[in-house]
């Protein structure tokens, strides 16, 4: 089952950004990351965005999503994407993780060791990450989020 991501932060982005809880707003620039990650000088490592119509419980927001890709995307751009597992962070704030089709990666494993450890630093920065979930548990987790036939691509 394919969901669809929409991009806030590409790879390479040196700025918070988030959708704007006003919709006639859009995308807000909230300054630098690196005055809230230091991780990386602040350079957002991979893909960061949203999967729309699933909320995170925790955060009462939507739920997070990092794409693996080796394509360059720009701040609201609707991705096509297969989830591949979750980062669970202590505060709740998850990550899912997910793929597009231009990599060919069935889990976070699939990656290098050094990706992985800065994936983990970086998002686990702010909170700690105390377990990386399989597929199965991340499309449950989405599941009772309330991700529905709208958030597939």
């Amino acid at each position: 089952m394919e969901y669809t991501a929409i991009i806030e932060m590409p790879k390479g982005e040196t700025r918070r950004i988030h959708l704007s809880y006003n919709s006639e707003e859009g995308f807000l620039d909230l300054g630098p990351i690196k005055e809230q990650i230091p991780v990386n000088e602040g350079v957002m490592p991979i893909h960061y965005g949203y999967i729309e119509h699933a909320i995170n419980r925790e955060e009462k927001d939507n739920v997070d999503v990092l794409v693996y890709s080796a394509l360059e995307y720009k701040t609201g751009d609707r991705v096509p994407i297969e989830i591949l597992g979750m980062l669970n962070r202590k505060d709740g704030d998850h990550k899912v993780l997910a793929r597009d089709s231009s990599v060919n990666v069935g889990n976070f494993y699939d990656f290098s060791q050094s990706e992985q450890m800065l994936i983990l630093e970086y998002f686990g920065f702010k909170s700690a990450i105390v377990s990386i979930d399989d597929k199965e548990a991340a499309l449950a987790y989405l599941q009772a989020c309330g991700a529905t036939q709208d958030s597939l691509a």
